[in-house]
């Protein structure tokens, strides 16, 4: 029997013996990872997605899982039919989705087919898990994820990412290829399972995500600097739009303390403007530089920019982008000042305008960071077991060091 809705199904089959649903959200998620076809329809993807989420703690997970001893895939509602609610809620509340998803594909060949209509979420998917040493194709148009009505796609930007893993590769993830429940329930899994969920994660959140609950409360992620002279970027993104005030995201030089640095400061304003200042925080006074640039650029629920800032001597310049576009290569801003020389650290900074009215928290996303002009840097802290950063008020959750020794 071929099912076309949730309803008919569970009409007809008993939850708990032929078939169970999860849904789990984590306050403060915005990304989210499912399994629509988990459990016995198409096995190991439930495992994965339970894994890529952080087993729902760092990313809203949901699954629905086949429990049949056999006959498991009459339970396969397709993609662009599936309306089991509690997996339409949690998507609906994502901005970010990943649907995990297995085919036949060509006997005793490893792959996964990627489709979905987020192709910039795609895009770092693809490169982490080629990276990873994976093979990853463009998924044939059958289960190409493509239709705006696949669950993937029904999230806060209509657009998710769809990953077809071929039942060779799935096999890979368990001891002895072996995809029974049995095994699957054990909770053994082979260095290639772990080795392409971490591939994932780093694509899907290897940001630090800094979670603002506080109105003009600022939130520093830090390391030591390369020197007193230092030219970092990095990349940053917020989950919603402003409103009543601004999101201020800051890259931060010579920080000294909260009180002592030179900040290159992106405003997502309530117009959807983007907007670059040079500041310095002298004793706790903040001071801007150089006046406001006007980018021609417009924010939107995670759209993700470039910042870059140098600081050389007294010069101070910083240019921003978003991560779709080339680098425009001219400084936007340039400023010059003598008030902070010493070599101190370099990071982040993240906080919300006094005047801000959005419901909180506001999720700030980092990454990327880097100096492009590699030097030796020295870690200073780790602390509540985030390694390679200093974390300094901020609430991060990291599959991966979002800030790393170079």
């Amino acid at each position: 029997m071929v099912y076309t809705s949730y309803a008919d199904l569970a009409a007809a089959e008993t939850e708990g013996v032929d078939y169970s649903r999860t849904a789990v959200t984590p306050t403060g998620a915005t990304y989210a990872a499912i399994a629509i076809h988990g459990g016995g329809i198409e096995a190991g993807t439930s495992e994965m997605a339970y894994e890529v989420s952080g087993g729902g703690t760092t990313m809203a997970y949901s699954d629905f899982k086949g429990l049949k001893t056999s006959g498991n895939t009459a339970l396969h509602i397709t993609s662009t039919l599936f309306d089991e609610p509690l997996a339409v809620a949690l998507v609906a509340a994502s901005s970010r989705t990943i649907s995990f998803h297995g085919y036949a594909g060509v006997d005793g060949y490893a792959e996964t087919a990627l489709g979905g209509l987020d192709e910039e979420l795609g895009a770092r998917i693809r490169k982490a898990l080629l990276s990873a040493g994976f093979r990853v194709t463009d998924a044939p148009s059958e289960i190409a994820g493509s239709d705006p009505t696949n669950i993937c796609n029904e999230n806060l930007r209509t657009a998710g990412v769809q990953l077809e893993i071929s039942r060779a590769q799935r096999e890979a993830f368990f001891p002895n290829g072996d995809l029974s429940r049995t095994m699957r329930d054990s909770g053994q899994r082979t260095a290639t399972f772990y080795r392409y969920a971490a591939a994932v994660q780093n694509a899907v959140i290897g940001y630090g995500l800094v979670s603002l609950t506080s109105i003009n409360v600022a939130r520093y992620v830090t390391l030591d600097s390369p020197g007193a002279n230092a030219d970092i970027m990095a990349t940053v993104a917020t989950d919603k739009l402003a409103t009543g005030g601004g999101h201020f995201c800051s890259l931060a030089a010579r920080w000294t303390d909260s009180n002592n640095m030179y900040l290159a400061r992106v405003e997502f304003s309530t117009t959807q403007t983007v907007l670059l200042t040079l500041r310095k925080r002298v004793s706790g006074t903040e001071t801007s530089l150089a006046g406001t640039f006007t980018t021609p650029y417009t924010h939107a629920v995670d759209r993700r920019f470039w910042i870059r800032f140098e600081v050389a001597g007294t010069t101070l310049q910083a240019r921003v982008w978003p991560v779709t576009h080339p680098d425009p290569g001219a400084w936007q801003l340039t400023a010059t000042d003598t008030d902070i020389s010493a070599d101190a650290e370099i990071g982040t900074r993240s906080i919300l305008s006094s005047a801000n009215s959005n419901t909180l928290p506001v999720t700030v996303a980092w990454g990327d960071f880097q100096v492009p002009t590699p030097q030796r840097m020295t870690v200073t802290r780790s602390t509540n077991g985030i390694t390679k950063s200093h974390a300094s008020g901020a609430d991060l959750r990291l599959a991966q060091p979002a800030i790393a020794a170079l």
